[in-house]
């Protein structure tokens, strides 16, 4: 592996437990997914501002990135549910959204978008990130572990290009919280595969861009 030559490409930290387990409880009520990835990624998605340090929604809109950005779903106009009102107003949220928002230095009229994924592995190899390696088209992604269940694989992958070799690889912990630097590195995900065949495998994390 090559070596990232500025910090400021990947920072790495974990949030506090105890707002994590605040959060956890809200994935068991994610809504089927009817799109591309449905049968192995369930989700909600909602656009939202951190001003005064509340979650404020903003008006619902269709998720959709040009097909040069994501080459498995791209140019497809998505609609999900917005993430549960109780988990935005709920302290570990606020928590996890302040957080962004300081690591990132954006201010408080900027759109903050967040995804909450259950990943589920349901076959062998599942794939995490079906785009395989790819930007998202922001200046600012970031992937927040929150939960984990008879699971191997799903770790994250930052590349200094799209033909590179991964330079950094990373098992997706509870807690963890990963800023990537959009405009200048890449990313993906191993394939997910269940440590148990008879018990359901997953991930669960939320995904915040700017």
């Amino acid at each position: 592996m090559t070596a990232l030559n500025n910090q400021n490409l990947l920072q790495l930290r974990f949030v506090n437990q105890a707002n994590i387990d605040l959060v956890k409880p809200s994935f068991d009520n994610l809504p089927a997914n009817l799109y591309a990835d449905g049968a192995f990624r369930k989700r909600r998605y909602s656009v939202v501002k951190m001003q005064n340090g509340e979650i404020k929604l903003q008006q619902a809109k269709a998720f959709v990135q040009d097909d040069s950005i994501n080459t498995f779903q791209g140019n497809v106009e998505r609609t999900y549910e917005n993430l549960e009102q109780s988990l935005l107003e709920s302290e570990g949220m606020k928590s996890i959204v302040n957080e962004f928002r300081q690591l990132t230095g954006i201010d408080e009229q900027r759109d903050i978008e967040i995804h909450q994924f259950r990943m589920l592995a349901i076959d062998s190899d599942t794939p995490a990130a079906p785009e395989g390696v790819h930007q998202d088209g922001f200046d600012h992604v970031c992937i927040c572990g929150v939960s984990h269940e008879n699971l191997e694989g799903g770790e994250l992958l930052v590349y200094e290009n799209k033909q590179a070799e991964p330079c950094f690889k990373m098992e997706i912990k509870d807690g963890m919280f990963a800023l990537i630097n959009d405009r200048q590195v890449w990313h993906n995900a191993t394939p997910m595969n269940k440590i148990d065949a008879s018990k359901p495998g997953y991930l669960d994390c939320f995904v915040l861009t700017s």
